[in-house]
């Protein structure tokens, strides 16, 4: 069993101005962000993670002891990044996009590299079907430059190669982002910090979908599939009204529309204690199962009297179904298993917080492993 340790980012303001401070405002994402952009979209028994830029995975346990595994690419043992990893569309199998050797490696359930791909940039967001790169140059009045490509599969499964499918500029500093089975949606803040918005990017192109005032918060993105609702996680655990945005990945629409805009403030279930939404959320199925409405519910990171607790929001119902306690803070969403839905908790502004590996199973949130 490894013992890891890890040191998180309090929070990050999008950076105006010339190059140099876009580059900087980079590399500290690069180093400090915990991008769901793999979370699973399946229920998997293993997720990859990073920490301290080296590869790890989890495994659920079954009849075996839970596994930490470490990885020890050759000539790539460090510049690992958790938005570049993710599952593969083989079993057992991770991708894993390396900033300093700018490959994409393709790695087997022994540790081992299958395949992999030269891939130059300076971010890359990873999933199972798609790559999505960005480079560290901004250019004023257009952004930074994106490039898409879908992930291609050898008969066998055994090597991979990329195809391009889209590249373009974008000016958004990236908070969250998550794939689709056609391409990537985006979100983050513009450069002048006076807008946060979401982009959604296919081989048809790119269009933006959603956009709400920014201020110093940061657009987290949760995927319903026919359905997309964001809400903004603050640098501190400031108060900002409990407000939750709904809207489509085909169609446009402002923050402040009434079809989009959700405010809990008038929720009986909403604790009195409510400071603000910080941290990541996640969607889950049937923990616990919606009375009406569709077949899946929405987590909330909220600070509570300056602790993180889950809030458990129905859709169908639009309404909070349960306060969940204890969640100590969800860094990285990982994906669910028959157990639950696993993430690594951590609370950055508290010391000493717990950190490792955790799991909600509806009704309460277990401290699973922890990463020292």
């Amino acid at each position: 069993m490894h013992k890891l340790s890890v040191a998180t980012a309090k929070g990050r303001m999008n950076t105006a101005g010339c190059t140099k401070l876009a580059v900087f405002f980079l590399a500290c994402l690069f180093v400090f962000c915990g991008c769901p952009a793999n979370a699973s979209d399946s229920k998997d028994s293993q997720f990859p993670f990073v920490k301290d830029g080296k590869l790890y995975s989890y495994s659920v346990p079954t009849e075996e002891p839970s596994l930490i595994k470490e990885y020890e690419i050759s000539g790539a043992l460090e510049g690992y990044a958790q938005k570049a990893v993710s599952v593969s569309k083989k079993e057992g199998f991770i991708l894993a996009w390396n900033q300093k050797t700018q490959y994409l490696y393709y790695i087997n359930s022994d540790g081992h590299t299958s395949s992999k791909v030269k891939l130059s940039g300076t971010i890359a967001y990873v999933n199972k079907r798609f790559v999505l790169i960005q480079d560290s140059n901004f250019s004023q009045n257009k952004g930074f430059s994106f490039t898409l490509y879908s992930i291609k599969y050898s008969r066998n499964n055994k090597k991979i190669s990329l195809k391009k499918v889209w590249g373009g500029n974008v000016d958004c500093f990236v908070s969250d982002c998550f794939f689709t089975s056609v391409g990537v949606c985006i979100s983050g803040g513009t450069q002048d910090n006076s807008k946060n918005n979401a982009f959604y990017i296919t081989s048809k192109g790119i269009h933006k979908c959603f956009s709400t005032a920014k201020n110093s918060d940061f657009l987290r993105l949760i995927n319903c599939g026919k359905e997309v609702y964001g809400f903004m996680s603050g640098r501190e655990k400031a108060y900002a009204e409990p407000v939750i945005y709904k809207f489509t990945l085909d169609d446009y629409i402002e923050g402040n529309d009434p079809e989009s805009k959700i405010n809990l403030i008038n929720d009986s279930k909403l604790p009195q204690g409510y400071e603000c939404f910080f941290g990541y959320g996640f969607v889950t199925t049937g923990l616990p199962e919606p009375a009406e409405g569709p077949s899946y519910n929405i987590i909330l990171p909220a600070s509570i009297d300056g602790t993180i607790s889950f809030i458990i929001y129905d859709p169908g119902a639009n309404k909070i179904y349960s306060v969940i306690p204890d969640a100590v803070g969800c860094v990285t969403p990982l994906g669910q298993s028959g157990e639950g839905f696993y993430y690594i908790a951590r609370d950055p502004l508290i010391d000493n917080s717990f950190y490792g590996i955790a799991l909600f199973d509806g009704n309460s949130c277990k401290k699973i492993e922890k990463i020292q």
